[in-house]
Order: structure tokens, then C-alpha cells, then sequence
């Protein structure tokens, strides 16, 4: 009966000799703490998240083509901005001319949702009227990292009117037909 009992304390008492003497030798290897500074590690880049700028391996570029119709000849200033917080972008303004049309490149889009979709909102802002939010979303196609160097922007069309012209439709004295 005494032998059963001395095997287990034996195994116990070895085993955890063991692991102090090599968990004693790891804290020998390792560098001290005072020495892990930023100084020391001059290769090591900074975070993309700390510096308030998206990862480079999560980000995509997008070019919005904007066909705005019936425009006056002083055009409009535009202003594209997210629309929900599942994707993240830089805002852009830009004044389009009486054409109507614009061209806006976004090149580091970064999407937080699961469902790959970039929500703009596009602000028309047209003198002698009131400005229009119009949203719309595009979904951004995922690419394998070798096509990624390849290839080039992805394009999104957009066709919406002016506030002038939807004014002029919305009036109460002419009757449409």
C-alpha cells in the first residue's frame, strides 16, 4: 500500500521541478523589459489604427461617376460622404458644372460589414434651392491578393436629378400627365 502512495507524490514532485526550472530558464533567455522600447525596434511599423488610417491590405478602390440632370448654368457643388458606418472613407466636395457630370476617386475605402457593401451619400447643394441627400450603395467585389496589384479601380454609376428640376416637377399649379 505504501508504494501506491509514493509513486503519485514522486511523479508530482519531479514534475513540477521540472517545469520551474525550465520556466526559470525561458525568463533567462528572454530580453528585459526595459530594453523592449520603441528605440530598439526601429523596423517595426506603427498601427494603421492608431495613426486613424485603414490597413492598406483592407482597403479598395472605388471611382463614383455622377450623371446629374437638369443642372442651370451655375451647376452645383457636390459632397460625397459615407452614408453608414459600415464603410469608412475620406468626405469629398467638388463643384460640377452645367453638364452634370462628375468624377470621384476614393481610394482607400475600408469596409466593416460582412456584406462588402460602401453606402454613399451624395449632398447636392444648388444655389436658390434646398440641399438633397440621395444614398446609394455599391457592392465591392472581392478580389484574390494577385489580382490585386493587376487590376484597377472599381466603377460606380450613379444617375440622379437635380433639386432644381425635381422643384419644378413638384409644383401645385401645373397638373401632370
Amino acid at each position: 500500500m505504501q508504494v501506491k502512495s509514493w509513486s503519485p507524490a514522486l511523479v508530482l514532485a519531479v514534475g513540477t521541478s521540472l517545469f520551474l526550472g525550465l520556466q526559470t530558464q525561458a525568463q533567462k533567455v528572454s530580453p528585459a523589459p526595459a530594453q523592449d522600447s520603441p528605440a530598439a525596434r526601429p523596423q517595426e511599423k506603427t498601427g494603421a489604427k492608431d495613426q486613424g488610417k485603414p490597413d492598406g491590405s483592407t482597403t479598395h478602390p472605388v471611382e463614383l461617376n455622377l450623371m446629374i440632370a437638369g443642372l442651370g448654368r451655375d451647376g452645383c457643388d457636390v459632397e460625397v460622404k459615407p452614408g453608414n458606418r459600415g464603410s469608412r472613407f475620406q468626405a469629398q466636395t467638388l463643384h460640377v458644372r452645367s453638364q452634370g457630370k462628375a468624377k470621384f476617386l476614393f481610394r482607400d475605402i475600408e469596409l466593416r460589414g460582412a456584406d462588402r457593401t460602401c453606402t454613399f451619400a451624395i449632398t447636392v447643394r444648388e444655389t436658390g434651392q434646398a440641399s438633397r441627400t440621395i444614398y446609394r450603395g455599391f457592392r465591392i467585389t472581392p478580389r484574390a491578393d494577385a489580382d490585386r496589384a493587376a487590376s484597377g479601380t472599381q466603377s460606380f454609376t450613379c444617375f440622379m436629378s437635380s433639386p432644381s428640376k425635381l422643384a419644378g416637377l413638384a409644383r401645385s399649379d401645373q397638373t401632370r400627365q
